[in-house]
């Protein structure tokens, strides 16, 4: 006779595989009424949060939900005439070993871990007297794996999962009734396997056809994923209308210097999160992509100002209902005492609750060395917070590019939630004199030709001489603090009657602290032949330009077009009183 388990293998994985990736994407919450009380009393939010916290979900409870009934209906069939005959035990070993590697993974079954045929009458009978979870006489998870098929059939997803699922079953009890049922007992068991089956195709097409009127009559009504609800008064008092909150991080994001790759990938998140916003107002299924970040980048690249845009748009598209950022680092996940960290983790999250939080220096918390660290700690609370709110909570893990790769890679469960990468590359040239110019404009200060061209010297030779701990925006933004330093002791030495309105406003080239470089310390520039190169955004015509050019409004010779002449692309070689190497890419 043909053994069982290689007749079942396809439609048991193809059920696995199809229910495991599809309740990995949504949250449920079930209730039944009407018949299909009679098959289940699921409690399905302690089972899913015990499983959750086992790790390796929805795939370690669908299999076990699978393997349990499966097992169930074999022992129904095997025992219903109260005995084990030859063929029978022939037919149902052959079944054994898939079936128990998964439920002899519960410790009150542990003694068959390693099942020989001389056990399996024992495991069998001990299987089908249990009333635990996934016991054979355990009526809160019987048919679990039925029901799920029924949830993702009624979200209108794989209509073939409930016929799979129907004939799985019916080939495991037909291997038993090799003859067809032969006692009223059963003939009983397959009268109600058929009206089980009857009942639930029945519902299947009640499901498709509410569906398609979209009225809620069926009794699947309250199988749904769990939408997102809307923001309280309190918030929209406190934050602002979503619609409007929304507008000002498209705006924010748009003001942004430089970051083009960065920019591009949060408008794609936004069209995302706004075709999916509309599918849900429609009634249509939706992905379920995770929303948690992983930003790379050398410090001062705008992650942490582009981390509170993305807690704007997702408040915005209401999938959180608050646009708060928290920002965290080891110092604030980790204590130095054994259970403090968990707690200290726990705290931080829950501060974070309905918003983003932003971890900084992430890779912090990971010890590469593979000693004992109570950072591990945090980062096994933080992922397991993340699973258990994962409606309430967006986490971005920042960090420079390489330590945050390895990070990521090293830490088994980080890999799998962290899926959305954007790169921040460091601001070029030309990115710096515009930060550094903003700076100045929004502190009520102007920058003379002069002084344009020595931060454009200062600022070019810093790019190309830069590392990974190069501050960008931040070293901007030192400089800028420094010129206030410089320009005030330079007016404060001057006579009172000189310190004019214009003098108050005007950044001079002493003013400008060319040593934040440090190759560039005690350097005294000769700008006499300095050209600065300049292309004209209406014809692309390019022409060299000196120091008296640099910010000014200019115009064409070729097609007439008015522009501000940029004063960031120096020539090198026409600057003198310096190694001109330095001004150069290495």
């Amino acid at each position: 006779m043909a053994e069982l388990w290689p007749q079942i293998e396809d439609d048991f994985n193809t059920l696995f595989l199809t229910l495991s990736r599809e309740l990995d994407r949504s949250r449920f919450k079930i209730s039944f009424r009407s018949e299909l009380n009679e098959f289940t009393e699921i409690p399905w939010d302690a089972i899913s949060e015990e499983y959750r916290q086992k790790g390796s979900y929805p795939e370690s409870l669908v299999r076990m939900a699978l393997a349990s009934d499966c097992l169930h209906h074999l022992g129904m069939a095997i025992l219903a005439d109260h005995r084990i005959e030859a063929h029978e035990f022939d037919v149902s070993f052959s079944m054994a070993t898939p079936l128990a590697s998964t439920l002899c993974t519960l410790p009150r079954f542990h003694k068959y871990g390693e099942l020989d045929r001389s056990q399996w009458g024992d495991f069998l009978g001990a299987f089908m007297k249990d009333r635990e979870w996934f016991g054979g006489n355990c009526k809160q998870t019987r048919n679990l794996s039925l029901v799920l098929c029924l949830i993702v059939h009624h979200l209108g997803k794989h209509d073939r999962l409930l016929p799979t699922y129907q004939r799985m079953i019916r080939t495991i009890v037909g291997a038993v009734f090799q003859w067809g049922p032969s006692t009223d007992v059963e003939r009983d068991l397959v009268a109600k396997l058929d009206q089980m089956f009857a009942t639930c195709m029945g519902h299947s097409a009640v499901s498709q056809k509410t569906s398609r009127t979209n009225t809620d009559s069926s009794s699947f009504y309250s199988l749904k994923p769990v939408e997102p609800e809307p923001p309280k008064p309190e918030s929209i008092e406190e934050y602002g209308p979503p619609d409007e909150v929304l507008r000002q991080a498209q705006q924010e994001l748009d003001g942004l210097i430089g970051l083009d790759s960065v920019k591009t990938e949060i408008k794609r998140l936004m069209a995302f999160l706004k075709i999916q916003k509309q599918r849900r107002e429609h009634g249509l299924k939706q992905s379920s992509q995770t929303l948690h970040f992983v930003f790379k980048g050398n410090p001062g690249t705008g992650k942490t100002t582009v981390a509170r845009i993305i807690g704007k748009i997702l408040y915005g598209f209401q999938i959180l209902k608050t646009p708060k950022l928290v920002e965290g680092d080891r110092a604030a996940l980790v204590s130095g005492y054994v259970g403090q960290t968990a707690l200290k983790t726990d705290e931080v999250v829950d501060s974070a609750l309905d918003g983003v939080l932003f971890i900084d220096e992430a890779y912090a918390l990971s010890n590469p060395t593979g000693q004992h660290d109570f950072g591990q700690e945090a980062i096994n609370t933080l992922l397991k917070r993340m699973e258990d709110n994962r409606d309430q909570l967006v986490v971005i893990v920042a960090g420079y590019p390489r330590l945050m790769q390895q990070f990521i890679e090293t830490n088994p469960g980080l890999e799998s939630r962290f899926t959305r990468y954007i790169d921040f590359d460091d601001y070029a040239v030309a990115d710096l004199c515009r930060i550094f110019e903003k700076f100045c404009s929004d502190a009520e200060y102007e920058l003379s030709t002069e002084a344009r061209a020595i931060a454009s010297i200062l600022f070019t030779a810093a790019y190309h001489g830069r590392d990974e701990r190069f501050g960008n925006a931040r070293f901007v933004r030192n400089v800028f603090e420094r010129a206030v330093g410089l320009h005030s002791e330079r007016l404060a030495a001057q006579p009172e009657a000189a310190i004019t309105r214009e003098a108050l406003i005007d950044f001079t080239p002493e003013d400008i602290p060319l040593d934040a470089y440090h190759p560039l310390k005690g350097k005294t520039l000769d700008l006499e032949q300095a050209e600065w190169l300049a292309t004209c955004p209406g014809c692309g015509l390019e022409s060299d330009g000196g120091t008296k050019f640099l910010g000014q409004r200019v115009t064409c010779r070729k097609c007439q077009e008015k522009f501000s002449f940029p004063w960031w692309d120096v020539r090198p070689d026409s600057i003198g009183g310096v190694d001109t190497t330095l001004l150069k890419p290495r």
